[in-house]
C-alpha cells in the first residue's frame, strides 16, 4: 500500500525570525513522529537543504524565483502535484489557490488588523485581501493562539469551526542552567552586568531592508519605562538583544542620558540566549501585541521572571505566572520593574510558576494536534485502508 505524501511549503524556514524556529521545532517534531508518511520540503534558496537530511522519509527540493506570489501559487503547487501529494502544509499562513489538493496552513498573527501601523500600506492591503480568501481555500486552520483565531473570526469572518489552536513551544535547551562556566563565558563575552534585567528587542520587519522599520517592538516605551523605574529608585541595569536597537533609539531622538543603564548586546542566536535568560534577574517586553508570545515561554521555562503586554496572546499564554502592563503606558511598566526587583519572594514565586507553565507547552504537543488536523483532511493511506475494510465485507469472504 502507497504511503500518504504530504507536501511542506517551506519557504518561512529561511527566516531567522520566531516564524522561522517555529516552523524548523515543528517540523522536526512532526516528521519523527510520522515516518510513515512521505514528506517532500520545498525551499527557496539552499540556506537549509541539507536540514532533513537524517530524516528516511523527508525529501528536500530548492526552487528558486525572485517573486514570492509566483513562488507560493505557482511552482509550490506545480511541485506538490508532480510529487503526487495528497495534501499540502504551510508552517505558515497562504496557500496555493489554482489547485485541487487540499491544504492546511498556521495562523500565526493579526497585527495587520490590531496594529495595522506597523506594517506597510502595501502589506497590509495584501492581508485584508488574500488573508479571508486563504482562510476560505484551507480545509482546516491550526493557530498559535486562541486569541489568534478569536481575532480572526472578528476580522475575516473565518468560519471558527475550522480552526484549533496548536500553540507553539520553546526549543529542548531552554531550560535551567547548572554549568556555571558556560554562564560565566557567556557573561564575560558581552560584559554583562553581575546583575540586570533582561529584554529582547526588534525594530525591523524580517525578510524587509533593514532600514523598513517596525514600530510594534514599541522599544520607545520601554526606554521610557525603564527611565520611571530608575527614577523611582530602580538600580538594575537593562540589557537589551537584539539587532540595531541602539541606533534605531538615538535616531529617534533618544540621547546618552535617555539610554543610560543600557547595555546592548546585539543580535544573539536563539541557541545562545538561554543563557541571558538564565542570568537575568527578570524579563521584560513591551511590544504592542504578540499573537503568541515565544519569549515568554523562552523565558519561564528558563526559570526567569516574566513582566509582558497585557495584550494579545500574553495572558492566555502565561496565566497567573506573569506580570502584564500596558505596553503604552511606561509609568505602568516602570512601577511593574520596581515592584518585582524588590521583592525577591515574587521572583520565586514566579520562576516556580513560569516552570510549570511553560511545561504545558512542548513540540511534541503542538507537532500531534498539527497531525490530528492533518490526519482529519487526509488519513495515511494504510489507516484509511484498513478502516474501509472494517466498514466493507471483503470479496474473498
Amino acid at each position: 500500500m502507497k504511503c500518504r505524501k504530504i507536501c511542506i511549503i517551506g519557504r518561512v524556514l529561511d527566516q531567522t525570525d520566531g516564524l522561522g524556529v517555529y516552523a524548523s521545532n515543528l517540523l522536526r517534531h512532526m516528521f519523527e513522529l510520522d515516518p510513515a508518511t512521505r514528506y517532500l520540503v520545498l525551499l527557496r534558496t539552499d540556506k537549509n537543504a541539507r536540514l532533513w537530511d537524517a530524516y528516511p522519509n523527508v525529501a528536500t527540493r530548492v526552487v528558486s524565483s525572485r517573486s514570492k506570489l509566483w513562488w507560493d501559487q505557482v511552482i509550490a503547487p506545480r511541485a506538490a502535484r508532480r510529487f503526487g501529494a495528497d495534501l499540502i502544509f504551510n508552517p505558515k499562513f497562504s496557500l496555493p489557490l489554482l489547485t485541487h489538493i487540499p491544504g492546511v496552513f498556521v495562523l500565526h498573527g493579526s497585527d495587520w488588523y490590531v496594529n495595522p501601523g506597523n506594517y506597510l500600506w502595501w502589506d497590509n492591503i495584501y492581508i485584508r485581501v488574500m488573508l479571508p480568501i486563504y482562510c476560505r481555500k484551507a480545509a482546516k486552520l491550526l493557530s498559535i493562539s486562541q486569541t489568534m483565531i478569536d481575532d480572526t473570526v472578528k476580522f475575516t469572518g473565518l468560519d471558527r469551526s475550522k480552526a484549533i489552536p496548536s500553540y507553539a513551544a520553546a526549543a529542548p535547551h531552554f531550560q535551567r542552567i547548572e554549568d556555571g562556566a558556560a554562564l560565566r563565558e557567556f557573561t564575560e563575552r558581552h560584559r554583562l552586568p553581575r546583575e540586570f534585567i533582561l529584554t529582547v528587542g526588534r525594530v525591523h520587519h524580517p525578510g524587509h531592508d533593514r532600514l523598513d522599520e517596525y514600530p510594534g517592538g514599541n522599544n520607545e516605551s520601554l526606554v521610557r519605562g525603564y527611565r520611571r523605574y530608575r527614577a523611582s529608585g530602580g538600580t538594575l541595569p537593562l540589557v537589551v538583544a537584539g539587532s540595531y536597537i541602539e541606533q534605531y533609539l538615538r535616531s529617534h531622538g533618544f540621547g546618552d542620558r535617555d539610554l543610560e543603564g543600557l547595555h546592548f548586546i546585539g543580535f544573539i542566536p536563539n541557541t545562545e540566549i538561554v543563557k541571558a535568560y538564565n542570568l537575568a534577574e527578570f524579563f521584560v517586553l513591551a511590544t504592542l501585541y504578540e499573537s503568541f508570545c515565544l519569549p515568554l515561554v523562552e523565558a519561564m521555562s528558563c526559570g526567569c521572571p516574566a513582566l509582558v503586554p497585557e495584550t494579545g496572546a500574553c495572558p492566555e499564554v502565561g496565566g497567573d505566572a506573569a506580570v502584564y502592563v500596558n505596553p503604552l503606558d511606561p509609568e505602568a511598566i516602570g512601577r511593574a520593574m520596581l515592584k518585582i526587583e524588590e521583592s525577591k519572594e515574587l521572583r520565586m514565586q514566579m520562576r516556580k510558576a513560569g516552570m510549570k507553565r511553560a511545561s504545558f507547552y512542548t513540540w511534541d504537543q503542538t507537532a500531534k494536534i498539527t497531525l490530528d488536523v492533518l490526519n482529519e483532511v487526509c488519513l495515511p493511506r494504510d489507516t484509511s485502508a484498513r478502516h474501509a475494510g472494517e466498514l466493507q465485507p471483503s470479496a474473498t469472504r
